[in-house]
């Protein structure tokens, strides 16, 4: 589900996403996309982007777009200096509680279960998660790579199959939070996204909450789905070349028949690694 414009958050969540995205303006001169929070934050991008859009007044933040990107800028924050890097915080950003020291987390534990708490609910009645967790990986992996970047190049590198991948990069890019464009003197596709910092840590600590929720899990069984259909089918085909260099057809439909839910159920049961880079 599309939540851009749809999804209303509690005033709490709202000011969390607001403050946190003054943060990352003031080191961005001031002029932020939705991606640029997506590291701190363990939402989709559409959650992010409600929020970020009824921060719009046409006078302290201001929307348009550049390089073919919906923009938001924040008139305080413009012409400052940017900063590469992650953000680190010395308090949280929802209750101002100080840290003892520097922290790559945002809000402090009893904000951060409050947050979880609302991400909850809105995962039962929205389904967020489902888009989440395919976003932040395609986010995480980009991330890590300087523009453009090719669908055979991220699912490379990820839990997908280049069709899926192609699939998730349209989603996104008709979304606007990734845009698409044909490669010069190549018949070939390339995909553009906002130069953002995203962490191992921050990426690590996101997808464990977003993949707690019922919803990703969709998102999972149409992976595990794929590549059970995709092993079974390569069998089939050892089968064939087997049977043609003259083994025996009915040992190798016995073996076929011992193998094949053994397979299925190792691929089912196994836990995909969140990807390293």
């Amino acid at each position: 589900m599309n939540h851009k414009g749809r999804t209303t958050l509690s005033e709490p969540t709202a000011n969390v996403v607001e403050n946190l995205a003054y943060r990352v303006a003031e080191q961005s001169g001031g002029r932020i996309t939705v991606n640029h929070l997506a590291s701190y934050l363990p939402m989709s991008l559409g959650l992010i982007q409600s929020c970020m859009d009824n921060m719009v007044d046409g006078h302290s933040v201001t929307a348009g777009e550049a390089e073919g990107f919906p923009v938001y800028e924040i008139s305080a924050c413009l012409d400052k200096p940017c900063v590469e890097g992650a953000l680190n915080f010395t308090a949280c950003l929802s209750c101002d509680t100080d840290y003892s020291s520097k922290s790559e987390h945002p809000l402090c534990q009893t904000c951060f279960q409050a947050l979880e708490k609302e991400l909850n609910h809105l995962a039962e009645t929205t389904g967020w998660p489902a888009r989440a967790v395919y976003e932040h990986e395609i986010l995480f992996l980009a991330a890590g790579h300087p523009n453009p970047h090719y669908a055979a190049e991220l699912a490379g590198h990820s839990r997908y199959t280049l069709k899926r991948m192609k699939k998730k990069l349209k989603a996104m890019t008709l979304d606007h939070f990734v845009r698409q464009e044909l490669a010069e003197n190549e018949a070939n596709i390339h995909y553009i996204f906002p130069s953002i910092t995203y962490p191992r840590a921050s990426y690590r600590r996101n997808m464990t909450l977003i993949r707690r929720h019922p919803a990703s899990v969709m998102e999972d069984v149409e992976i595990k789905t794929t590549r059970i259909v995709l092993s079974l089918a390569a069998m089939l085909l050892v089968v064939f070349v087997l049977a043609f260099l003259r083994i025996p057809l009915p040992a190798l439909i016995i073996g076929f028949l011992i193998a094949a839910p053994i397979v299925a159920l190792k691929i089912w049961r196994h836990k995909d690694k969140i990807p390293e880079e």
